[in-house]
Formats: structure tokens, C-alpha cells, sequence
């Protein structure tokens, strides 16, 4: 699995997005809705991580990585856990209510036909001379 490192601006810029995002949501927002104390542990993070993201950004390379590794694992539970729920809680039950009340949305086969097949009739040669 390859994920592309960032140049030193993006690395900076995560550095200091992440930081102010520990902040924000373990430091301030969790606390205030849980009604607990504010802890300190966000505060160091996002200190570390905003002093790495000022000054050596590319010592965010091994957390950035690490943090892309869990986001795609993230995603791929994600995307099969919707595709999931969409299936089976909205594609079967149409399905079975089309089947159920004898609906096509294609309208694809003429009820009078036993098959799909065209008979065309047969061209001469002289009409691909000009096929446009």
C-alpha cells in the first residue's frame, strides 16, 4: 500500500490542523459535553505536534503515515459497511416489493415475445461504402 508523503508545507499544515483538531475535540468539546474536567494529555499532543510542525516538519513523516495507515483502514470498513447497509435495506426490499407487485422499470421485454431477439434485414454491401 503506498501513500504519498507530503511535501513540507502539507506536512506542516498537518501538524498544525491535527494539533488544533486534539484541541478542540479532546480538550475542549468532549469535556464540555461529558462534564468532566478538562484533561491535559490533548494539550501535549498538540503542543508536540505543532512544535514538530513549526520547526522539523519532516518529523511529522512517521505520524502522518501512521495516521493514513489507520484512515484506510477506516475507509475500507466504511465503504463495505454502507455498501452493505444500502443493499440490504434498500435494493433487496425494492427488489422484492417489484417482484412481489409484478413491476419491470425497464420495460425491456414486449409481454407478447418469448425472446429478446431482433431479426434485422440484410444490407447490401454497397451500404458500407458510406458508412456515415
Amino acid at each position: 500500500m503506498y501513500i504519498e508523503i507530503p511535501d513540507l508545507k502539507g506536512l506542516r499544515e498537518f501538524g498544525l490542523i491535527t494539533g488544533a483538531m486534539f484541541i478542540g475535540l479532546f480538550g475542549l468539546i468532549l469535556p464540555w459535553l461529558l462534564k468532566v474536567t478538562m484533561p491535559l494529555w490533548p494539550w501535549i499532543i498538540a503542543g508536540i505536534l505543532w512544535s514538530l510542525a513549526l520547526l522539523i516538519p519532516y518529523g511529522l513523516k512517521w505520524i502522518y503515515y501512521g495516521w493514513m495507515l489507520v484512515a484506510m483502514g477506516i475507509g475500507w470498513i466504511n465503504t463495505r459497511l454502507i455498501l452493505i447497509i444500502v443493499f440490504y435495506l434498500i435494493m433487496t426490499p425494492m427488489g422484492l416489493l417489484m417482484r412481489l407487485f409484478n413491476q419491470n422499470p425497464l420495460k425491456n421485454k414486449p409481454s407478447h415475445v418469448i425472446s429478446y431477439r431482433h431479426i434485422t434485414q440484410l444490407r447490401s454491401p454497397k451500404h458500407m461504402e458510406y458508412p456515415f
